[in-house]
């Protein structure tokens, strides 16, 4: 499952995602009209992720899903995914070298609030 999760109201340049489980494709359909919707409002996003499971797709298909699924990947300037799936953290460190516009950061839900207020800011 891919959501669109709950996040702070006054930061309407987040998209907040929450992923647990297989993703299907009308998930993606979902998300990808809020971030246009909200891409009309913002020059630039930032994405913030929860990620507590993948089921059915690799850690590296599903970033390349969320990429693809979005025609405006290089309008995100920040992604903070806080998982405490240690692959996943690896992924995210290799996007965030492929990725030279985007900064990328990994934080374990312990340090979920961290990563709200450093993806805000």
């Amino acid at each position: 499952m891919l959501r669109l999760a709950p996040f702070k109201s006054d930061a309407d340049h987040v998209v907040a995602l929450e992923i647990d489980g297989a993703i299907g494709a009308q998930d993606f359909t979902n998300i990808v009209s809020t971030i246009n919707d909200r891409l009309e409002q913002h020059d630039s996003l930032r994405l913030y992720i929860e990620l507590k499971s993948l089921g059915g797709m690799a850690v590296t298909d599903t970033f390349d899903q969320i990429r693809d699924a979005i025609g405006h990947w290089n309008r995100f300037d920040k992604l903070a995914v806080v998982t405490d799936i240690d692959g996943v953290r690896t992924a995210t460190s290799v996007l965030d070298k492929l990725a030279p516009k985007m900064a990328c950061q990994t934080y374990r839900f312990d340090a979920r609030e961290s990563a709200q207020q450093w993806v805000i800011a």
